[in-house]
């Protein structure tokens, strides 16, 4: 396998083995890879609430969530609310008589 790195990161653990911190550029890499499978194998493990939503990614505003939401709820569930639901949205919420409608 060839690993093609930023010369910076490059020079970063050749100084790493040259210090003696590593025996090889080969044992380096093979710390950094574990490391990297081991943050894999967390982040998979981790509960999908926990994990960051698309939606939190991107910081979308409310009203893209909101009609994301709506575009869910199937059209007939839309034909049966009823056609005065705003204006009597009283009555429907608590229970309050209908007003009279202009």
């Amino acid at each position: 396998m060839t690993i093609h790195l930023p010369p910076d990161v490059e020079r970063s653990i050749q100084a790493a083995v040259h210090s003696g911190h590593f025996a090889s550029v080969d044992d380096a890499m093979i710390e950094a890879a574990s490391l990297l499978l081991e943050r894999l194998k967390h982040e998979q493990a981790k509960p999908a609430a926990a994990r960051p939503t698309e939606a939190a990614q991107t910081h979308k505003p409310i009203w893209e969530v909101i009609e994301e939401e709506n575009s869910l709820i199937p059209p007939e569930v839309w034909a049966a609310l009823p056609t005065d639901l705003a204006e009597q949205h009283d009555h429907y919420i608590y229970g309050t008589p209908k007003r009279p409608t202009a």
